[in-house]
């Protein structure tokens, strides 16, 4: 079957992106349930962040996991909204909310955890079938607009 965006060549790789993004999530939503895990699939480096480097602040999450403040907010609500995190005011400074794992959140991390281990295999499976090399390529990708945003490259 034809395929439109396959055709327009390139200039859609963003769209392509998307769409392996799109069903890896949603993939991961119908199976979160039978691994024990409530807490929406693009909130998981989130509740991993929060684990491995303690209570943050939103701009301090957001930071390390290089994607937007207003995006962390809203991952942030919804793991509010589960019971997961928690936000208390920071003793240093009165003005800065910082977050943390609450009890129950700590317990969803276990299952994540455990889970990644499925959800890393399987993804290698899928990288293997797309050839060798393809995991290392998108990251190199991600380093070179690190270098080099894709909007100056544009500009060029």
């Amino acid at each position: 079957m034809d395929d439109f965006i396959q055709r327009q060549g390139p200039a859609f790789l963003a769209h392509l992106l998307r769409r392996l993004s799109d069903e890896l999530v949603q993939g991961a939503s119908a199976w979160y349930p039978q691994a024990g895990i409530t807490a929406p699939p693009r909130t998981a480096s989130t509740l991993l962040a929060l684990d491995e480097h303690g209570p943050l602040a939103v701009m301090e999450l957001a930071t390390l996991l290089r994607q937007s403040h207003p995006l962390v907010i809203v991952w942030i609500k919804q793991l509010k909204a589960l019971g997961f995190v928690e936000t208390r005011i920071d003793g240093n400074d009165r003005r800065r909310s910082v977050l943390s794992l609450t009890r129950t959140g700590k317990t969803q991390v276990k299952r994540l955890r455990k889970a990644l281990i499925r959800m890393e295999a399987v993804s290698r499976q899928l990288l293997d079938e797309a050839g060798p090399g393809v995991f290392d390529a998108l990251w190199r990708m991600e380093q070179a607009c690190r270098r080099q945003t894709f909007a100056a490259r544009l500009q060029e």
